[in-house]
């Protein structure tokens, strides 16, 4: 949606977005606010999604509410803080988190990892990450199949302890 205002004696028109308008006219509060608020409608999160500050960004990728073409843009925001909030978003779609899986930021990884609505194919993916702590998250998440958790635990690996705890408190709740 944009708003065309009319100018001087020339009739210069000049069209201002809604996301410039909201930078120009509000504070970063303001802006977090609104970027949060319920009825804050679609066309005005997209404009709150493309916000020059990663903290209103952060709050569009973090709600559930926020449709997933947003969502999806979001996963290749500049901010690795905005893309972690997405990983977390449990109604993010497939298409927004795969990307993060092989993120430049071993945060964003590491959030992928630690979230339990990230799908099994996409944590066992992090089970092979560079960074160690990714992969010691991963091997804890709920979605790690049993199958691989005993094939980890049965090797040298330097995951073979943290499958082995994984697996056995897996086993212990089931039991229970």
């Amino acid at each position: 949606m944009k708003r065309v205002l009319k100018m001087g004696l020339l009739g210069f028109i000049i069209v201002v977005s809604l996301s410039a308008q909201h930078a120009l006219a509000e504070s970063i509060e303001e802006r977090m606010r609104a970027a949060a608020n319920p009825a804050t409608n679609a066309v005005e999160l997209m404009g709150y999604a493309q916000d020059e500050d990663w903290k209103v960004r952060e709050i569009v990728a973090k709600r559930q509410t926020t449709p997933a073409d947003i969502l999806i843009m979001l996963a290749s925001d500049p901010s690795w803080r905005v893309r972690s909030a997405l990983a977390h978003n449990l109604r993010a779609p497939r298409a927004a988190i795969v990307p993060l899986v092989n993120d430049r930021s071993a945060d964003v990884r590491f959030s992928v990892a630690h979230c339990g609505y990230t799908p099994s194919d996409l944590v066992v993916k992090l089970l092979d990450d560079p960074e160690l702590r990714v992969r010691k998250q991963a091997v804890v998440n709920l979605n790690v199949p049993i199958e691989v958790l005993k094939k980890i635990s049965a090797g040298n690996s330097d995951m073979a302890d943290t499958a082995t705890a994984a697996l056995e408190k897996r086993l212990q709740d089931a039991q229970n």
